[in-house]
């Protein structure tokens, strides 16, 4: 990621300060890597924009994507989890979260909407949205749905920019064109 900006890696975030919480150096993280345990790498770009966090846990072959919004708020995490062969992750759950104001100071509980959906590489889909200003949870299933860009090669460690892209193909469920992280 060198050209689109520096890697951090970290045992922890710090969500309520936004920054890294338990810091790792490159060693200690390829070696956490290599031995499969859990660490964050956090992708910063130039332009100074929130840092996207990839969590990789490769005890059990799930990588999570977290993405924050110009407020510092987490607002859209994906979880890859590997299928079948361990050489390819599959976007399993892409959710999204909503808030009530612009207030940087708001905590994911504090989300009003709640976008989970849920994808299998036969085409289900499943996605619940949960409103507490409209206090509703409507949930909508789908058969057949194109999968294809769920899939993603497991990367390479410090190589994370594939896995690490807000816009997959068409647009994750729960964003609509409006929504941006900055």
């Amino acid at each position: 990621m060198s050209d689109a900006g520096e890697i951090e890696y970290c045992h922890s975030w710090n969500s309520r300060r936004n920054r890294v919480g338990v810091p790792l150096s490159e060693a200690e993280a390829r070696a956490r890597n290599a031995a499969g345990e859990q660490f964050i790498a956090v992708l910063r770009e130039k332009a100074g924009r929130q840092p996207v966090l990839v969590t990789v846990s490769g005890e059990n072959g799930v990588i999570t994507v977290t993405f924050r919004d110009r407020h510092g708020r987490q607002n859209l995490k994906y979880w890859f989890g590997t299928v079948d062969d361990d050489e390819r992750l599959f976007l399993r759950t892409v959710m999204f979260w909503e808030y009530p104001s612009d207030d940087p100071k708001l905590r994911q509980s504090d989300a009003t909407k709640v976008e989970d959906t849920s994808f299998r590489p036969d085409g289900y889909v499943k996605r619940v949205v949960m409103d507490s200003v409209e206090q509703v949870k409507e949930t909508t299933e789908f058969n057949s749905v194109p999968v294809a860009d769920n899939w993603e090669p497991v990367p390479e460690f410090g190589d994370y920019r594939s896995i690490a892209r807000r816009e997959r193909g068409g647009r994750p469920a729960g964003e609509s064109a409006d929504r941006s992280t900055n």
